[in-house]
């Protein structure tokens, strides 16, 4: 973003936009869509409603992380990195998510790179190749990756697309929640075309997400077999990525 703008890119992709489509879930539903036909829009009244917004998308992404990454994302699915380094045999519903989202960064890397990374891993943790995971493998290479431009660059654009569409993902089932409870009592097609709408757009949001959280591991152990030598020397302490 640029310097003058008060969010920075994480927090208008993940917060202001999850906050914005809940909110106006909420105003459909309880409010009668009074911000939606808002004439009169003031600096003032735009900043607060902003702000709202970016609070709520804030709180959004507390169950955004619980429920669609750690439970869905890393339990129903398994992890991206045991994936990538093929530790993991893809089941059909991985399988499945690759196909339908079009995610082919969720797909095993190829075979000498995957060996590649195992073995500079296991030499810089001082392990037997045999007991590298996708977890210990990841944190092992992200810190050699981040003083990378070009992969930084790649990096952060990653973690906001990922951020971004898991939020919205988790806002989107909130607001398809509420629209079907109005759509019960209205009977209106506009109230049901919305709340197909809204499941529509949490579904679609999840496989993206996949896609990007898949592609943010990737370019971590694609950049890591370029850069690292197999001597394994160990890199400056990590910087988590934010959940």
């Amino acid at each position: 973003m640029k310097d003058w703008f008060p969010f920075t890119s994480y927090d208008f992709y993940a917060y202001l936009t999850a906050g914005m489509v809940t909110l106006a879930a909420v105003d459909r539903v309880y409010l009668g869509s009074m911000l939606a036909s808002e004439a009169n829009w003031t600096i003032v009244n735009g900043a607060f409603w902003t702000a709202i917004a970016y609070l709520v998308g804030q709180i959004i992404a507390i169950p955004s992380s619980v429920f669609l990454e750690h439970l869905l994302g890393r339990k129903l699915l398994r992890v991206p990195s045991n994936i990538l380094l093929g530790l993991d045999v893809p089941r059909r519903r991985e399988v499945a998510v690759r196909w339908l989202f079009g995610a082919r960064e969720y797909e095993p890397l190829p075979v000498a790179t995957r060996a590649s990374v195992i073995r500079k891993v296991a030499v810089a943790l001082s392990i037997p190749v045999t007991e590298v995971n996708g977890e210990a493998a990841f944190h092992c290479a992200f810190p050699h990756v981040r003083g990378v431009a070009d992969s930084a660059t790649r990096l952060d654009n990653f973690m906001n697309q990922y951020g971004m569409c898991r939020n919205v993902s988790f806002a989107a089932l909130i607001a398809g929640g509420l629209m079907i409870w109005r759509a019960s009592h209205t009977c209106d097609r506009l109230d049901w075309f919305l709340v197909i709408s809204a499941f529509v757009l949490a579904f679609g949001l999840f496989g993206r997400f996949m896609k990007f959280y898949a592609a943010y591991a990737r370019e971590i152990f694609r950049t890591f077999d370029k850069v690292a030598a197999d001597s394994g020397a160990p890199g400056p302490a990590p910087a988590s990525p934010i959940p």
